[in-house]
């Protein structure tokens, strides 16, 4: 794409999606900052091994996940990471998943991180999310 629209969307999506969307766009922005372990995807994707299993193919993912930050991100030590407005990607990709989940703990009256709006980050602004009463 190589021109900038200004069209708006509206994209209807379930609770259970919303969610499944927040947890990846979390693992996303994380990994883009340097936390390389991709959390929430690896264990979705080793769920239903034993036990066992489940571990050692995390453990062998994460150790090539932290080769492959290594490579991108060279200049950083292993437990060095970007912050949540690190780049102007980390900051616009932190910013939709975090008002994703500011929405649910509106809806759920939960009382955590999330209770709270994102920080301003990035540069394409805050998402609209409007709740569907049925």
């Amino acid at each position: 794409m190589t021109e900038k629209q200004n069209c708006k969307y509206t994209i209807e999506l379930s609770e259970e999606q919303m969610r499944l969307i927040a947890a990846c766009l979390e693992d996303l922005t994380r990994f883009a900052c340097g936390q390389w372990r991709l959390q929430y995807t690896i264990e979705n994707m080793v769920k239903g091994l034993p036990f066992d299993e489940q571990i050692r193919r995390r453990d062998d993912a994460e150790e090539h996940l932290k080769q492959a930050k290594r490579i991108l991100i060279p200049q950083f030590v292993d437990n060095q990471s970007y912050g949540y407005n690190g780049t102007e990607f980390i900051g616009n990709v932190y910013q939709i998943y975090r008002t994703i989940m500011h929405q649910l703990a509106i809806d759920h009256n939960w009382d955590n991180v999330y209770s709270s709006p994102a920080l301003p980050s990035g540069t394409m602004g805050a998402i609209k999310i409007n709740k569907i009463e049925e």
